[in-house]
């Protein structure tokens, strides 16, 4: 009777984890908008191509019982809040439901051999779903985006640095926040990049901009041009622990005298969201961990740079904001 509490948790986790799946697959197949309005049973199975119909009507039946979709008779539409956010196109959520199928659950079915793997064996994750990780991270976007502004405020910058830029949000956030400054951006994903240049280009951006494919530590300037800003924004954690006190420095060299250094990251341990990154950053080939407070404060120490704001953006997680001036 003991273990009755036990299971009676491990129920509601089974139920969590069907729900998860159920919408993960969903965006695999893009059938919730085609749902939208209702449909009738043999048009979605029209409509996927299906040769089993036993097997989506198996499928649907979990959706209903969910209260994801709702089922009147053979006709299934879409009903609850989550799906209907991916239905209207949420482009977050559907990467973050699209990521758990692969990217999110695929170190944990695999952890015995990465347990046991050598060193520079491992997934490749970063590189594989780079959009889609891109997309997910917009979710600390509102808490990056203030720490951002408040930095442009104070600082005025002409010229800024975007290291790992992604999709452009933090770009765009600087570009609003000051009608005088202009953006360097660079990241390793090539298709990153062009969305983010289309995106861009097309909200009118496109003189104040200049988006580059490529590594940061291999990448200088033109007209060895300075940055009054560079930000580091949600990615120092894909850089190995021991050269981040050297890119520090690097990019200390790309400042102007007045110049600062901005650093966002979740920070390990803390909580379930930092650990469960940081186990998934550990897992990939290319050595990739969570900084601890202390590292990241000891690095940019050793590095010449000295802290002037320290701020925990989101109060119920390790993730903070950092602004540094050189020595």
């Amino acid at each position: 009777m003991g273990r009755v509490p036990a299971r009676t948790l491990a129920i509601a986790d089974s139920r969590a984890l069907v729900r998860s799946m159920f919408l993960a697959s969903a965006v695999q197949i893009d059938l919730l908008p085609y749902l939208r309005g209702g449909r009738p049973f043999s048009e979605i199975v029209d409509h996927t191509g299906c040769t089993r119909p036993d097997r989506l009507r198996a499928w649907l039946w979990i959706g209903s019982e969910l209260g994801e979709l709702s089922r009147r008779g053979e006709v299934f539409g879409v009903r609850g809040r989550r799906s209907l956010a991916l239905a209207d196109g949420d482009r977050l959520l559907s990467a973050h439901y699209r990521s758990m199928l692969e990217y999110q659950v695929g170190p944990y079915g695999s952890l015995d051999q990465l347990l046991r793997s050598d060193a520079g064996e491992g997934r490749s994750d970063l590189s594989r779903y780079a959009d889609d990780i891109a997309q997910v991270s917009l979710a600390a976007a509102p808490f990056v985006s203030s720490f951002v502004r408040q930095a442009v405020a104070e600082v005025h910058p002409e010229n800024v640095l975007d290291v790992g830029c992604g999709t452009g949000v933090y770009t765009r956030v600087v570009l609003d926040a000051d009608a005088h400054a202009h953006v360097e951006g660079i990241d390793l994903a090539e298709e990153v990049i062009e969305g983010a240049r289309r995106d861009l280009d097309r909200a009118g951006y496109g003189s104040r901009v200049d988006l580059h494919v490529g590594d940061v530590r291999r990448w200088t300037p033109g007209s060895a041009r300075r940055f009054d800003l560079v930000m580091l924004l949600n990615n120092i954690y894909y850089f190995d622990q021991p050269t981040r006190a050297a890119l520090y420095q690097d990019m200390g060299a790309l400042l102007t005298e007045r110049g600062q250094l901005l650093i966002v990251s979740m920070l390990a341990p803390g909580s379930v969201a930092a650990a469960h990154l940081h186990f998934m950053l550990t897992c990939q080939a290319a050595p990739s961990s969570l900084p601890g407070r202390a590292e990241i404060e000891g690095d940019l120490a050793t590095a010449g740079f000295r802290i002037v704001a320290n701020e925990v953006l989101v109060p119920t997680e390790p993730f903070i904001g950092l602004r540094a001036t050189r020595h």
